[in-house]
């Protein structure tokens, strides 16, 4: 899959757009938003159940993060969506700085941090062109976004400028050599259903990952672990990890005929480093 990378001010309106109306609450409906506790808390409880290889419950993330490490350190993060991840890093004692390219994102993330009485700055801004001064973050966290920018380079680029030098930043971002995209994308619905007829293979990837029951999304990439290493080249410290649950293996070659489910466990956890959809990657300036 090929994405000419380039800022567009076109697409990144049209993804702003469409990230406003639809918040990535992980949640099935996303039209009935009542930002209570029980709301926040119930996408707390989804990131554990999806993410289960990223922290054993609280703090979300604390598998891949050393918050001990950020207290009394400046964070940045990026793309906030519902404030999850923020939540953590301001009870980490962070002095923590959120953006989201939507207000709908900042909007919920500041009821979110209200309802436990927690303090952030949290405010709109577009991660491809920041608007902080150069060497201000210790840390920079960018989960799950850089894929849907038209200008993934850029934004890196933008995360290299802000980090104090020693500075490190993490990212998550989806894997092109992954069960995911080739066996349930590209040839589950471009070929077996016959969507690349009348779809690119960037279209094909838009509709069906992030957004698939909202007709999918404005822009979705997925990345091979050689396009990151030269996406972040700037970073002399780069390390790229692969994880996944097992689901996608135990469906082989079909939900309905799961004979993935007779793998052995310890081959299943070995595949999920192989082929798994997510990119974990931690880096150093």
């Amino acid at each position: 899959m090929k994405f000419r990378e380039g800022k567009s001010v076109e697409l990144t309106g049209k993804v702003k757009e469409w990230w406003d109306k639809n918040p990535f609450t992980y949640l099935m409906d996303n039209k009935q938003i009542t930002p209570d506790w029980a709301f926040f808390r119930n996408i707390d409880r989804k990131i554990i159940k999806w993410m289960p290889w990223a922290q054993k419950g609280y703090p979300l993330l604390s598998n891949v993060i050393d918050y001990g490490a950020l207290k009394g350190k400046k964070v940045l993060d990026i793309a906030v969506g519902t404030g999850w991840s923020t939540e953590q890093f301001v009870r980490s004692g962070a002095e923590v700085t959120a953006v989201d390219l939507t207000p709908a994102a900042v909007e919920l993330t500041k009821k979110r941090l209200a309802l436990y009485n927690l303090s952030a700055t949290v405010q709109v801004a577009d991660a491809q062109q920041l608007p902080f001064p150069d060497n201000t973050f210790d840390f920079v966290l960018a989960f799950g976004c850089l894929m849907h920018m038209p200008d993934t380079k850029k934004a890196i680029d933008e995360i290299w400028r802000v980090l104090k030098p020693g500075g490190r930043a993490s990212a998550m971002m989806y894997y092109k050599h992954s069960l995911h995209w080739w066996y349930y994308i590209f040839f589950g619905k471009g070929i077996v259903r016959g969507k690349l007829f009348s779809m690119s293979v960037q279209e094909l990837s838009n509709r069906y990952t992030d957004g698939a029951y909202e007709e999918g999304n404005q822009l979705t990439k997925f990345y091979s672990k050689k396009e990151i290493r030269k996406l972040f080249s700037q970073f002399p410290t780069i390390c790229i990890r692969v994880f996944d649950v097992a689901t996608p293996i135990n469906h082989l070659p079909h939900r309905f005929f799961p004979l993935g489910m007779l793998i052995p466990p310890p081959i299943k956890r070995w595949l999920t480093t192989k082929v798994g959809q997510t990119l974990w990657i931690d880096v150093q300036k």
